[in-house]
């Protein structure tokens, strides 16, 4: 799996976290869906890489892009962190995955 992210999305990514190193998981949020192929997708902000979790390949540099290898299912092979009206997106060339993508950032 591959991430592209927007110049446009990585300031918006880097205004919002002041916390190295940059860890951030592709997570696929089933809270409250009532089904796992009802999840949305998020990113969550992590201080180190969790176990057992794939780094995936980027074009970011400042940033570690990881995810739970049961949960690439629900994503593309190839994905793009965009930003447009000061909203992140998660798209591919097929599809829309989030108009409106969380970023959660790390708390100690």
């Amino acid at each position: 799996m591959e991430i592209k992210v927007t110049k446009e999305a990585q300031d918006k990514i880097l205004g919002m976290t002041g916390y190295n190193p940059l860890i951030i998981e592709i997570e696929h949020d089933t809270d409250g869906c009532g089904c796992v192929v009802s999840g949305v997708a998020r990113l969550v902000q992590h201080d180190e890489v969790p176990n057992r979790f794939d780094t995936l390949e980027s074009d970011f540099q400042e940033a570690t892009f990881v995810i739970d290898p049961q949960m690439k299912v629900f994503f593309d092979k190839q994905v793009t962190v965009d930003c447009s009206n000061g909203k992140l997106q998660l798209k591919s060339p097929n599809q829309m995955l989030n108009p409106r993508l969380k970023f959660v950032p790390y708390s100690s």
